[in-house]
């Protein structure tokens, strides 16, 4: 193979994995930003990576963009990987969200998922165990260094005073230098940057006309901390022959198609209309301003609900719907309204005020007390129109002509408040800020397959 077609084809590999995730827009990092500490050697500097990403179980997010002369793809992936301890009987472990792709491996087993699709599963066996070079024959090349620290077990710091050490996402590297860490892998340039706590900051592959950079967005702690509760469950799902055979179940709603009618109740059953809310919303001084939408977070009610999410979701969304109150009086009239509500699905013969009771009872370990709750009775079967494959959350973000914006959703997937936060705040800059808009077209529209929206 040419050096050409060899970028080519490592660029076809980037292009299918970071499309599977919705571009991202910045948000500042909570807490201190980590600072960078150089290495006084090569074998140090390894060392110190081997160490921090062997110790204990890590889950970062990372902003990955590759780019060349003619295109620029941006994506975030949640990875979490936790090398395991065999003293204490603890399986080594990796769990990546990529957009709509949820991938779990554990021992010789790699189990991987379509968050709207619960019918479906991939499974693939890992020879000799979970590796970098096992995970190599059945994914396509991520460019996720830390994986590697992880996992490689040839990664040793004999292996580091040789000053050569597989790179997951570029190949077999030989250092250079060891600030920032610096080496080569065939004709990939590869550079690592590190922080005081000798994690990655930040990392670059560069291949000719190719780049690819990831920044560590976020060092997320409380995801780490139950790497059991890392898997992915096949229970009433089939397997599929292929990884790209996993897609999105086909909906009958599409993005820019007009929502069906939710009719929703109070606690007390008495009605309350969402369209009357943002119609309300609307009229609300600055009046220059007629760009309102809706974060309706949807919650089938049930023992397995993913309780972690949706309360990321209604953290997240109360935040940035304040953070367009404050930007809108600061003066930046073009900023949407968002209003966030959660919404219990249930059927039309639970429209019971014992059942909503009991119901009520249920629910009340996943509200933050501040998101406003109502009651629908338009069912499973009629959320899964729009959202296809949900079986326990889903966030819709609707406009005020009752137009579906884009779909979240919260199942088989872990996520955090700001990655929830970034895909509405892309789905609404995209879809209902003047000048940014993108055509919405109905039934039939090439973007419901966008990952963003879908």
């Amino acid at each position: 193979m040419s050096c050409e077609e060899s970028r080519m084809l490592v660029h076809a590999v980037l292009c299918s994995v970071l499309s599977a995730s919705p571009v991202a827009v910045a948000l500042p990092l909570q807490g201190a930003e980590p600072s960078l500490q150089p290495a006084a050697d090569t074998p140090t500097a390894l060392a110190r990576l081997l160490g921090a990403y062997r110790f204990h179980a890590i889950a970062e997010r990372v902003a990955l963009v590759a780019k060349d002369a003619s295109s620029e793809i941006a994506s975030d992936v949640l990875l979490r990987v936790d090398a395991g301890n065999i003293a204490a009987e603890r399986p080594a472990r990796l769990r990546l969200d990529m957009g709509r792709l949820a991938i779990y491996a554990e021992g010789d087993r790699l189990i991987a998922v379509h968050t709207q699709n619960n019918e479906q599963y991939f499974e693939a066996k890992l020879d000799g165990g979970l590796s970098p070079e096992s995970l190599a024959k059945v994914l396509p090349s991520l460019p996720l260094p830390q994986i590697g620290f992880a996992l490689d077990r040839r990664a040793t710091e004999e292996l580091a005073i040789e000053r050569s050490m597989m790179v997951v996402g570029a190949g077999e590297t030989t250092w250079t230098g060891a600030w920032p860490l610096a080496g080569t892998a065939g004709e990939t340039r590869v550079e690592l940057v590190t922080t005081d706590i000798s994690r990655l900051k930040s990392y670059t592959f560069t291949n000719g006309e190719l780049t690819v950079r990831g920044t560590i967005d976020a060092i997320v702690t409380d995801d780490a901390k139950r790497p059991d509760l890392w898997g992915i469950s096949t229970e009433k799902r089939t397997k599929v022959a292929k990884l790209t055979d996993l897609r999105a179940l086909p909906s009958e709603v599409h993005v820019g198609d007009r929502m069906p009618v939710l009719g929703m109740h109070r606690h007390d059953l008495s009605g309350w209309s969402l369209v009357d809310a943002l119609r309300s919303l609307q009229e609300q001084p600055p009046k220059a301003n007629a760009m309102t939408a809706a974060a309706v977070i949807c919650v089938i009610p049930s023992d397995n609900a993913p309780t972690q999410n949706i309360l990321a979701a209604q953290k997240s969304l109360s935040w940035l719907s304040r953070e367009f109150d404050n930007q809108r009086m600061a003066g930046i009239t073009t900023c949407p309204r968002l209003i966030t509500i959660s919404v219990g699905v249930l059927e039309l013969d639970q429209i019971m005020p014992a059942f909503v009771r009991q119901t009520r009872e249920k629910l009340g370990t996943i509200t933050d007390g501040a998101t406003l709750f109502y009651w629908t009775s338009v069912g499973k079967a009629a959320l899964n129109r729009i959202a296809p494959g949900t079986t326990g959350a889903v966030v819709l973000v609707i406009d005020s002509e009752q137009r579906l914006l884009g779909v979240i959703p919260l199942d088989n997937t872990l996520t955090d408040e700001e990655t929830i936060a970034r895909e509405v705040r892309a789905i609404v800059s995209e879809r209902l800020v003047p000048g940014n808009q993108k055509e919405l077209e109905g039934s039939g529209s090439s973007e419901t397959n966008d990952s963003r929206s879908r």
